[in-house]
C-alpha cells in the first residue's frame, strides 16, 4: 500500500514540476492584435495624470493604450526593453512603455513612435506594460 502512495505522490510532483516550468517559460501574450481602448500623445496622456490622478487611473488603468510620442531614452537588454517617451510637462521622461521581450528593431532617441500598451498607473511617469511597438 506504501509502494502505491509513493508512486502516485511522486507521479503529482512530477506533473505539478512540469507545469510549473511550462507555465514559467511560456510567452506572454503582446496586444499585438488587441483593439486599443484609447489612441493619444504621450503628451496628453501625461497631462491628464498630471492634473488629475484619480480621474485619469479609473479612465485608463488597465486599458489597452495607443500612444504616440517622441523618444527620450531607449534601454535594452537581452531579455526586455524600455522605452520612455517625452511629455512637456514631465520634470524627467513622461510616459515609460516597457516590453516583455527585447526589441528587435533599433529604435533611435528623438524618433517618433506609435506604441501599443495596457496602463498600470504613474509613479514619475506614466507607466504602460507589455508593450507592443507599432510600425
Amino acid at each position: 500500500m506504501k509502494k502505491y502512495i509513493f508512486i502516485g505522490l511522486g507521479l503529482a510532483i512530477v506533473i505539478g514540476v512540469s507545469i510549473g516550468l511550462y507555465l514559467f517559460n511560456e510567452k506572454v501574450p503582446t496586444l499585438e492584435d488587441t483593439k486599443p481602448d484609447f489612441v493619444i500623445s504621450a503628451n496628453d496622456l501625461f497631462n491628464e495624470f498630471e492634473a488629475d490622478e484619480t480621474a485619469a487611473l479609473k479612465k485608463y488603468e488597465n486599458k489597452v493604450i495607443e500612444v504616440t510620442g517622441k523618444v527620450l531614452s531607449v534601454q535594452s537588454d537581452p531579455k526586455q526593453s524600455t522605452i520612455l517617451l517625452e511629455a512637456e510637462m514631465a520634470m524627467a521622461g513622461g510616459v515609460n512603455c516597457s516590453f516583455k521581450y527585447a526589441q528587435e528593431k533599433e529604435i533611435a532617441e528623438g524618433s517618433q513612435v506609435r506604441i501599443k500598451g495596457q496602463c498600470q498607473g504613474f509613479l514619475m511617469d506614466v507607466v504602460l506594460n507589455n508593450c507592443f511597438l507599432m510600425e
